[in-house]
């Protein structure tokens, strides 16, 4: 029998061959040689940048002593917060710690907290309480007029006024 001939990759080439129309040396040059260019044009555009401003900061007039003068100061003495971030912290933890824990408000009373978590559930299983009735407006009594149809000038009395 004989041997079968390798067969071909749909391209038409034979498996492990490329392309000899590329030519690698030039493409890696042609890489190199523009990663090169890119870096030398990077660094003249960041001197050209670094003059300009160093010329910029030389033309500046100097800053206004009004503008120094209401530069913010620190309060006069006493301070009473010497560190306001941590009390602001120290004050969230105790009301989260409030919130989050059970606890008396008044034990005599009988009066407790829950967490707010449980209060939610306890309020989606129950729901919350009918409002009262609301009262039925009072009828309003009409004034007698004076005679001619006019109306007193004296302002109507105030209720409940002596």
């Amino acid at each position: 029998m004989t041997e079968p001939k390798a067969r071909q990759v749909a391209g038409g080439a034979e498996p492990g061959t490329f392309d000899q129309e590329l030519d690698l040396r030039g493409v890696v040059s042609f890489g190199i040689g523009l990663a090169l260019t890119m870096i030398v044009v990077l660094g003249m555009v960041w001197l050209l940048v670094a003059h300009w401003k160093s010329r910029q900061i030389a033309h500046d007039p100097p800053p206004s002593p009004i503008a120094e003068a209401r530069a913010p100061r620190p309060p006069p003495e006493p301070r009473l917060q010497s560190s306001p971030v941590r009390d602001m912290e120290e004050l969230r933890a105790r009301e989260d710690s409030v919130l989050t824990s059970y606890g008396w408000v008044d034990r005599q009373a009988g009066i407790g907290r829950i967490p707010i978590d449980r209060a939610v559930e306890l309020l989606l299983e129950k729901g919350l309480p009918a409002p009262p009735p609301a009262e039925a407006p009072q009828k309003k009594t009409a004034r007698p007029r004076r005679a001619g149809g006019k109306r007193s000038a004296a302002p109507p009395p105030r209720r409940g006024a002596p």
